[in-house]
């Protein structure tokens, strides 16, 4: 029985610095896809053409390994994807989940003040199962698992993304927080721009809090 998880990939400065690398100028098509390949984060299909899902979102994530499942390990490293660009509404953005802990904002237990005050009420209710993370098992071993881990180990994980972001960018254009433990830096680039961000998780359907980079792209010809 596990009171709070923290999952991290390793994302280290090679992978900031290729997020940050797709905002120096403004992206067609062909040559995003291009890019992506090159980064090792899509393969060609069987036409020839870069295999990749555009237009999922946190519903469809596009797999940068192989494809998720039991059968393979688990869910690994992914990118949520907008549309590509130039077409549908227009919004073309790639964002890499990063962190995620367990339980969300709002749905902590409270904390014992004796760890066999945990072998109470809520067992006797028959409510045992909710100090499980139960869909860790969904995850492969590319997450590294910090168990017993408080929220101030996320932001610790939000911090050094921030870090390594500003290695690379400067200091953030805007920051801010809200009222449900979220943060986000954003930083204004020439094609888009870099977002940090600490935030539920869609993609869990907010079993999650999730800290996640994102770029926000601005379409146009190269």
């Amino acid at each position: 029985m596990t009171l709070r998880t923290l999952k991290t990939l390793q994302v280290d400065a090679v992978w900031v610095g290729r997020l940050a690398a797709l905002t120096e100028h403004s992206w067609d098509r062909p040559g995003l896809e291009e890019a992506m390949v090159r980064y090792g984060w899509a393969r060609p299909g069987p036409d020839g053409r870069p295999g990749i899902e555009w237009g999922g979102g946190a519903a469809g994530p596009h797999n940068v390994d192989e494809p998720a499942g039991d059968e393979d390990g688990g869910i690994g490293w992914r990118l949520e994807l907008g549309d590509p660009p130039g077409e549908g509404n227009g919004e073309t953005f790639v964002r890499l989940p990063c962190a995620l802990y367990w339980p969300a904002f709002g749905d902590e237990p409270d904390e014992p003040d004796r760890p066999d005050e945990l072998v109470g009420e809520e067992e006797a209710d028959g409510e045992e199962d909710d100090l499980d993370d139960d869909l860790d098992d969904d995850y492969g071993p590319a997450w590294i698992r910090q168990l017993d881990a408080t929220r101030a180990d996320l932001h610790a994980e939000y911090d050094r993304l921030g870090r390594l972001i500003r290695t690379e960018l400067g200091e953030p254009d805007e920051s801010g927080s809200g009222e449900l433990d979220e943060r986000w830096e954003r930083w204004n680039r020439k094609a888009g721009r870099v977002v940090l961000e600490l935030t539920d998780d869609l993609n869990s359907y907010s079993h999650y809090d999730v800290v996640a980079l994102c770029v926000e792209l601005r379409p146009g010809e190269r």
